[in-house]
């Protein structure tokens, strides 16, 4: 159980950091166009539909240790 919270603590802040800190640091300027669309908006268009990955990524990690829905928790 110990590694699946240290996956979902991990995963959350992986994601706050690229929704604040990687938007400063790498997309923050208006060219050159990435597919047609200015640097920070197609940063906020592929953060949502990266995100999904990120968590399916740490529920298997989760799963894996036994964490929440295997149905082998810990019953103390």
């Amino acid at each position: 159980m110990r590694t699946g919270i240290i996956a979902w603590a991990v995963g959350f802040s992986v994601l706050v950091l690229l929704y604040t800190v990687g938007t400063v640091l790498w997309f923050n300027h208006a060219a050159p166009a990435i597919l047609g669309l200015p640097p920070l908006i197609f940063w906020f268009v592929l953060l949502p539909l990266a995100s999904p990955v990120l968590i399916g990524i740490v529920y298997l990690i989760d799963r894996a240790a036994g964490g929440i829905g295997t149905g082998v928790e810990d019953k103390r």
